[in-house]
């Protein structure tokens, strides 16, 4: 699933859906307005959401020394 960002073409309005891609240029329902006469925008931000034992923590690892990859794989960045 994929965050996209719509506009109304009745009503002007800007607004974002989650959806498959598969989905992602079928017209959406306006929040709005209720209209189905919508566009995708082409945004240059990114969204995603990961879920389970493989989702990042959101607190930085003990070990971790900073730079690139922490300084772990020898790159002088660490």
């Amino acid at each position: 699933m994929a965050l996209y960002e719509y506009r109304c073409a009745e009503c002007e309005e800007h607004f974002d859906l989650m959806r498959p891609m598969s989905q992602a240029d079928e017209p959406a329902r306006c929040p709005e307005c209720g209209s189905d006469s919508s566009e995708r925008v082409i945004t240059a931000s990114f969204a995603s959401m990961t879920t389970g034992a493989s989702a990042p923590s959101s607190s930085p690892s003990p070990s971790s020394g900073g730079g690139c990859c922490g300084g772990g794989c020898g790159c002088g960045c660490g």
